[in-house]
């Protein structure tokens, strides 16, 4: 799958949730309608701006996917999953030591998991940019 194609995919998922948007606002959720609303202006405004930094790179003649920035994605990947397994293993060992006495709310735990793991890769991303 080529550049063009991928753009025409992204463009078109954000077509999408723009109408589903639109429609929150209509039938009157005003606050997931503006919110989702918000966020797709950004990501629209964020894969632009990406969009037309690797444009201009591969008119130079660089490529902006080389061994380097594979190499550190890998590492940092793999380091955030082990840090990440390894604190879910110690929870559920706590959990299971002191019982459940907090009740937690699935779709929080996983927004929490989900932001950790990034967190975690992001940071290790930079290390990983900085150290090598």
């Amino acid at each position: 799958m080529n550049q063009k194609k991928m753009i025409i995919i992204k463009n078109l998922i954000l077509l999408i949730l723009g109408i589903i948007a639109i429609w929150q606002i209509a039938s009157g959720k005003y606050d997931f309608g503006v919110g989702l609303l918000a966020g797709l202006i950004i990501a629209g405004t964020a894969l632009g701006i990406k969009n037309r930094r690797l444009g201009k790179m591969i008119e130079k003649g660089m490529n902006p996917y080389d061994e380097r920035v594979w190499m550190i994605a890998g590492k940092a990947s793999y380091a955030s999953i082990r840090i990440f397994a390894i604190t879910c293993a110690l929870i559920v060992l706590a959990g299971s030591v002191w019982g459940p006495a907090i009740q937690v709310n699935p779709y929080n735990l996983l927004g929490i998991c989900l932001s950790a793991i990034l967190l975690l890769y992001v940071f290790f991303y930079y290390y990983y940019n900085q150290k090598m």
